[in-house]
This record gives C-alpha cells, structure tokens and sequence, in this order.
C-alpha cells in the first residue's frame, strides 16, 4: 500500500484542492478541499465525479472513465480501496488518471 500511499502524496503536494492523504494497507483516502487545504469541497468533488464518468480519460492511446467512491461526513473523501491483487501497472495508472482528472477540474 506504502507505493500507492506514497503516489497519492505526490499528487497532495501537486494539487492544494488535496487535503489530508492518508491510509492502511490498500485502504487509502484523499480529502478534497477548498484551496486552503482545510475546508471540505463536495462541490468540486460532485464536479470530479461528473468529469471522471464522461469515459475520455486517456492514457497510452486508450480512453478511461473513473467511478470515484465518495465517503466522508462531508461527502469530500475519495476513497480507494483497490484488489490485493493490483500491481504496479496498475497502480500507475490509477494514479496518472487521477493526475489527469485533478489537473482538468482545477484548470481555470
């Protein structure tokens, strides 16, 4: 889970909209937050889940659509709880989609 974490901790220090990044084993969360890092934004996640769903997400020459699972009293929490079974590929990829989806929701 430590790559994983640790992937979604690059994208905290790239993105000010990620709050608290944190996680056990393969259960791993990510808070979204107005840009002082601090104050739940269901707003942008709502906006995140639209984005992620439209499946033109593209990677390597294929497209890619994210169903985003949102947790968290202020529904502000994605959470990823991924196969046991998920290797580094895998990973990677999960990670660059999110890069793409963080980096298109919070153009302006």
């Amino acid at each position: 889970g430590k790559y994983f974490l640790d992937g979604l901790r690059d994208l905290q220090k790239k993105y000010r909209i990620i709050g608290d990044v944190d996680g056990l084993g393969m259960a791993l969360r990510a808070d979204i937050c107005a840009e002082d890092g601090f104050t739940p934004d269901k707003a942008m996640v709502d906006r995140m889940c639209d984005e992620a769903m439209k499946g033109d997400l593209a990677v390597g020459g294929k497209r890619y659509g994210l169903v985003l699972d949102i947790g968290g009293y202020h529904k502000n929490v994605i959470t990823l709880a991924p196969a046991l079974t998920i290797n580094y590929e895998e990973m990677d990829l999960a990670l660059t989609l999110l890069d793409q989806l963080f980096q298109r929701c919070t153009r302006r």
